[in-house]
Parts: C-alpha cells; sequence; structure tokens
C-alpha cells in the first residue's frame, strides 16, 4: 500500500513538474512574444517620420513695381496662395481691396535662399501693372517674394503623404475640439478607458447598432500605425494591448503629437492624406494656423469616416457631420448657443479640388525625381521633411497649360481632325540659367502617363539646320552672305542607294545666301552646305552643344533624321539662347531638412562652347527665321518691338511639328504631333509656332 502509496505521489508530482514546466514555456514565450511586440512598436513609433514623402515647393512668385499684373489677377493670385480677402485691416494671410491697391500682409516662410518673416505691405496697381509696392513705414521695395507652395510630392513606398508639425505648432483650439470629441478623459487614462466602451456599449445596446466608438487617441494611433482596419476580437485585443504598452514608453505629449500627423483624412487618387495640417492644406488651402473653429469642427468630424464625410465629394453629409460636432463644444461649454447658430451656418469653405487621377505638374516632378535620382544622392528617403527646391514657376506653368490644350483643340478644329487626335509637349527653361520653368507632357492637365517631354524621342526636321549655319561660319570658309548651290542634289550612298533630298516647296532656288539657307529653311542648299563642313563635324558640333547622344553622322542626319525629345532640343538650343552657354537643365536648386540644413545642391554648369562672333552670326540667323523667313506669318504681329528667334521643324509626310525659339530670357520648345505617328497634315509654322506664339504672347 505504502509503494502505491508513493507510486502516485511520485506520478502527481511529475504531472504538476509536467504542467509547471509548460506553464512556464508558455510564460517564456508569451514573454519573448510581448518583448518583441514591444520592440516593434517601439521602433516604428520612432521612427515614423521616415515614411514622410519628399515635398517639392515651387519658386518663390516674385512682384515688382512694373510688372504686368493687373489689380483683379493680383487678387485671383492671392487667393489661389490660400490669402484670404477681409475687410478689415488684414491679419497674416489676409489682404484688403482697396481702390487701385491692395494690403497685404505676407505669411513668414522658407525657400531656397532662407527664411522670410512676417511683412505687411500697400502694392499700387496702375490698369494693368504694379506701380508700387511700399512696406509699412511706406518705403519703396524694389520687389516682394510670396511663399513658394508645396506642388506635390516624391512619395514613399506606402504613398502617404503628410506634413509633419510639432504639437507646438498645432492651435490650442483644434487640440480642445480633438480631445473634446474623440477622447474627453485622454489625460487620464493608460491607453484604455473603460468607462468609454461601457458608455459606447450601452449606447450600441440601446439603438441596437454601432453609433459609438469607445477607442481613445491611443487606441487609434495604434491602429493607423500598426494594425488593420479589420472588426474583430482579435483585432480590439491587439489594439488594447499595444495601447497599454505605447502609453507605458511614450508620454501623453508624444502620443497627442503623433496622432495629429498620423491620423488618415482623405484619399486622393492614389495617395493618401495624413494629419491635420497637410489636410488643412489639401481642403482649404491655408495653413493650419489660419483655420477657424468651424474648419476644425469639420476636420475632427471627419476622422470618424473620412470617405463618408469628404467635404467635396459628400458636402450634405459633411455640413451634418460638422454641425455634430459644433453640437458637441457647445455641450462642452467651449462654444454657446449664439456661437453655436452662428457656426452652423457658415459654409464649408474648402476648395475646388483635383480628385481622382488627376495630379498636378506631373511631367515636372517626373523630372525631379529623375535629377534627384541622377546625384546619386545616398539616403534621402532617411531624411526627416526633405524640402526640394525646384524651379518650377507657377504662372508659367498654367500658362503653358492652357496655350497647349487649347491650341491643340484648334488645330484638330481648322484641320477637321478627330478631338483629341494630337498631342503635344512643351519645355520653358530660363535662357540665362538652363532653369526650367515649366514643363507639360500631355495635353491633359495632370494626366501620369507618357511623359512626352521627356520620353518621346521624335524626328527633328530642320531643327539642326542652325547647327550647320554654325559650323560653317565656324570655319572661316562663310559668312552670312556666302552663297550656296540650291539646286538638284543626288549623291551616291555606300548601301548603294542613291540620296536626293528635296525642298518644302518642291522648287529649286539657285544660288542662295547662307542666311536664307537657314531663314528660309532650304533642304538642298543645307544638305550641300552640310557636306561641304563635314557630316562628322556637324555630328559632333551636336554633342559639344550639350546633345548627349548626337546623331549618327549619315548625310541624312543634316535634315533632322535623327530623333530627340523636346528637353534634348532645349539644351540644343540653349547655347544660343543664352550667349554661347551650356548651361545645367535644371529642376531644382537644391534639397533641404526640416532645419533648412542643405543635403543636397545641383548647382549649375556652364561651359562656353559657341565664341562670341559665330554666336552673333548665328543668333542673327535664328532672328531672321521670325522677321522674313518659315515663321514670320504668325509671328508677324509682334512687330519688331521683341526680338524674336528660332527655328521651325517639319518631318517627312507631316508626322511631326517643331518650333524652338527664345525671347529675352524665355527659350520654348513645342512639339506637336500623334502618338500613332500617323501624318498630322502640319508643318512646324502651322502646328508648333502657333502654340509657341500663344505661350509668348502671356
Amino acid at each position: 500500500m505504502k509503494r502505491k502509496k508513493a507510486r502516485r505521489v511520485k506520478g502527481r508530482s511529475r504531472i504538476l513538474r509536467l504542467i509547471l514546466g509548460l506553464v512556464l514555456l508558455l510564460l517564456v514565450i508569451l514573454g519573448a512574444w510581448l518583448a518583441w511586440i514591444d520592440y516593434q512598436l517601439i521602433s516604428r513609433f520612432e521612427s515614423r517620420h521616415l515614411s514622410a514623402p519628399t515635398h517639392v515647393y515651387s519658386r518663390p512668385l516674385t512682384w515688382y513695381p512694373g510688372i504686368p499684373v493687373a489689380q483683379k489677377n493680383a487678387a485671383a493670385i492671392l487667393a489661389s496662395l490660400g490669402y484670404r480677402r477681409t475687410s478689415k485691416s488684414p491679419q497674416p494671410g489676409f489682404f484688403r481691396v482697396g481702390e487701385n491697391s491692395i494690403e497685404l500682409h505676407r505669411r513668414a516662410f522658407v525657400s531656397a535662399e532662407g527664411k522670410a518673416g512676417l511683412r505687411r505691405v500697400s502694392i499700387a496697381f496702375s490698369s494693368h501693372s504694379i506701380e508700387q509696392i511700399l512696406d509699412q513705414e511706406g518705403h519703396g521695395l524694389v520687389s516682394l517674394q510670396l511663399e513658394p507652395v508645396v506642388i506635390g510630392t516624391i512619395e514613399s513606398r506606402e504613398q502617404q503623404d503628410r506634413k509633419p508639425v510639432r504639437l507646438h505648432q498645432v492651435p490650442d483650439q483644434l487640440l480642445q475640439v480633438l480631445l473634446l470629441v474623440e477622447d474627453r478623459h485622454f489625460s487620464s487614462h493608460y491607453g484604455v478607458d473603460p468607462w468609454a466602451i461601457l458608455r459606447a456599449t450601452w449606447a450600441n445596446i440601446r439603438s441596437g447598432r454601432v453609433t459609438q466608438g469607445g477607442s481613445t487617441i491611443t487606441q487609434q494611433l495604434v491602429k493607423n500605425l500598426f494594425l488593420s482596419s479589420e472588426r474583430s476580437l482579435r483585432r480590439k485585443l491587439l489594439e488594447a494591448l499595444y495601447a497599454l504598452l505605447l502609453e507605458f514608453h511614450f508620454d501623453k505629449h508624444e502620443i497627442l503629437e503623433a496622432y495629429v500627423n498620423e491620423v488618415f483624412l482623405a484619399q486622393a487618387g492614389n495617395r493618401a492624406i495624413h494629419g491635420f495640417a497637410l489636410a488643412s492644406e489639401f481642403f482649404f488651402g491655408r495653413r493650419l494656423e489660419e483655420l477657424e473653429l468651424q474648419d476644425f469642427a469639420l476636420l475632427v468630424g471627419m476622422v470618424k469616416a473620412p470617405s463618408s464625410y469628404n467635404p467635396r465629394r459628400n458636402p450634405d453629409r459633411a455640413m451634418a457631420r460638422r454641425a455634430v460636432v459644433l453640437s458637441v463644444l457647445a455641450e462642452g461649454g467651449l462654444i454657446n448657443e449664439a456661437e453655436l447658430k452662428v457656426l452652423k451656418d457658415k459654409p464649408l469653405g474648402v476648395t475646388p479640388g483635383r480628385e481622382g487621377g488627376a495630379r498636378p505638374y506631373v511631367a515636372f516632378l517626373d523630372l525631379v525625381r529623375r535629377q534627384l535620382a541622377s546625384q546619386d544622392i545616398r539616403g534621402l528617403s532617411k531624411l526627416e521633411q526633405l524640402k526640394v527646391w525646384s524651379t518650377l514657376d507657377l504662372p508659367t506653368q498654367r500658362v503653358v497649360e492652357r496655350a497647349l490644350a487649347r491650341g491643340l483643340e484648334d488645330l484638330e478644329k481648322n484641320r477637321k481632325l478627330p478631338g483629341g487626335t494630337l498631342q503635344g509637349a512643351v519645355v520653358v527653361l530660363r535662357a540665362e540659367s538652363g532653369q526650367v520653368l515649366a514643363l507639360a507632357g500631355d495635353r491633359r492637365t495632370g494626366y501620369a502617363g507618357f511623359n512626352r517631354a521627356l520620353d518621346a524621342r521624335r524626328p527633328v526636321g530642320s531643327l539642326l539646320k542652325p547647327v550647320i549655319g554654325l559650323v560653317a561660319l565656324e570655319s572661316g570658309r562663310y559668312h552670312l552672305a556666302s552663297r550656296i548651290d540650291d539646286s538638284a542634289l543626288a549623291l551616291k550612298q555606300a548601301n548603294g542607294n542613291t540620296w536626293r533630298p528635296l525642298n518644302y516647296d518642291k522648287k529649286f532656288h539657285g544660288q542662295v545666301p547662307l542666311i536664307d539657307v537657314v531663314s528660309r529653311s532650304y533642304n538642298i542648299a543645307s544638305a550641300r552646305l552640310g557636306l561641304d563642313v563635314g557630316v562628322e563635324r556637324f555630328s559632333k558640333r551636336i554633342g559639344e552643344l550639350g546633345v548627349l547622344d548626337p546623331p549618327a553622322p549619315y548625310p541624312s542626319s543634316l535634315l533632322g533624321a535623327t530623333e530627340m525629345s523636346p528637353f534634348e532640343v532645349a539644351g540644343l538650343y540653349l547655347p544660343f539662347a543664352s550667349g554661347g552657354l551650356s548651361l545645367t537643365q535644371r529642376s531644382f536648386l537644391r534639397a533641404t531638412d526640416e532645419n533648412q540644413r542643405t543635403v543636397a545642391d545641383y548647382p549649375s554648369v556652364a561651359r562656353r562652347v559657341v565664341n562670341s562672333t559665330p554666336h552673333f552670326l548665328a543668333n542673327h540667323m535664328l532672328h531672321q527665321v521670325a522677321r522674313n523667313g518659315t515663321a514670320s506669318d504668325v509671328l508677324g504681329q509682334f512687330g519688331h518691338k521683341y526680338t524674336l528667334a528660332g527655328k521651325t521643324g517639319t518631318t517627312d509626310d507631316y508626322r511631326d511639328s517643331w518650333f524652338a525659339g527664345y525671347s529675352g530670357n524665355y527659350l520654348v520648345v513645342v512639339w506637336v504631333g500623334r502618338d500613332d505617328n500617323r501624318p498630322t497634315g502640319l508643318s512646324g509654322a502651322s502646328g508648333a509656332l502657333k502654340v509657341w506664339r500663344d505661350i509668348m504672347k502671356r
């Protein structure tokens, strides 16, 4: 009996040890799992800024006395920058319109040049321009800069966009509204609020459906940062656990700051809008600190269901939701009943937006992305709040977009072509610096498809004739009055074929001066001249002028049987427009971190590639194209007030229409054609030149 009893005790002891061992093992596994979860949570929370995309800014808009900006247009420009009109003395971000004047309180801002402070100015207008700009003390200003604006983002892999702010930069009113509506006990709970859960459960039971949630701000942050949106008990338990761990490691200030920056508020195409600061600019076109109480109520109200309460798509729902939030504020004592009535009646005040797939300045941003990558800047994605200061000039870009879209519509109508048949691309450079001021890669504004400005390599036709003329002038054997034979030419080639170039008008013109060879675009005379100076020298000279992939040295390349993109053509013509310099075609100046330290610089590299005398003569040839040559019929309306220069280009069967030209500080290249490469019936003068003219008019 004693032995049996001893065996039973021993057996129980073994089972107990086994159970204790299993419990211990489970505790170790659970501890390891919790440690791993804890580590992941801390790492993700502390490095959450790494997913912030790079923001790309426009160049600052500069006004000065004499600039052709009428008062009405100036007011519209200020409104587009998010400034609001007022009848009182303007505060920062406001302007007041008087008789032939605007009183403006300019915001403080940061640009590529550094910081600019608040400034109150008075702008006087004549009928069509700015007459003078005075500061607060009545002193005349040489110029006034307005802040650059975010034109787009270079997104993280998650395609999330946010504009991180510190908690002290968030208006107190927004925080009051947020805490009153979303988490009244935020300061006293430890991540989970049992009373809020019980209250929400009771309300849901009474209504028979889910009408309230009991999640704290910490739980909502956890859901945004770490968890999916699935509705399950497992997810809710994980959410509570994560919230408790988050509150254990981080203080309320850090958690609230993270929430303000991470909360999801809208979807714009494939771009997710996170954080109140970016949502303020996205919906209202204004900075967060410039919003009013009813605007904060709308943004906080959207947290519950951003898509359902989107004020652009569902204004009635958004208005009703805002009214609910305002009522909560009244119940909480933040506003009184009279203020509640006034605020409920105010309009939503959101700006028109680009919903769906349309994205502004997409072709230009494509260029910025490529040029950033070409600089081999390491670690850009690891920098907090990286800013890229671009060269995009917003007024010029808008002119280009309108002129291209309307110009192609007019050409289709006049040529009786089906709508949407023609496509086009435009590149605008600053002639003295090579900075890219505007870029259009499609007739549809904001279409994120094939970027024709950079990637459409098309035959360039007569655009290369000025290079033939330049090489001839540089040889010392020719001058502008030298006579060139424009009679029939037959050239036996190495493959046994005979090359017989023809003129555009199918005529021969005998002995013609060199200046007419270029200005009137005579093919046969150009071919003879190019063969005389050497096809190899011609091809090499194109490379020296800035084209990275010059044409092969075949006779047909003399008449443009080589392909280039509009961006490459702009680089080829830049030395003609800049006084003989080859310049870097830059889309951005520099990139800085949140402390305005330069982390990437894109300096302009200038090389003299054409000496002064041949440049002067070549420039004169291109002026004659506009005055007496192939472009004179279209550009004659400008008269002699403006010095216009450029060259038309037409390819076989009228498949491609080109014009590359410049005046003053602007170099503009326009291409018009069809994506299927079918004939358009348009020459350089009847197609691309008309779009170029409309751009330069403005």
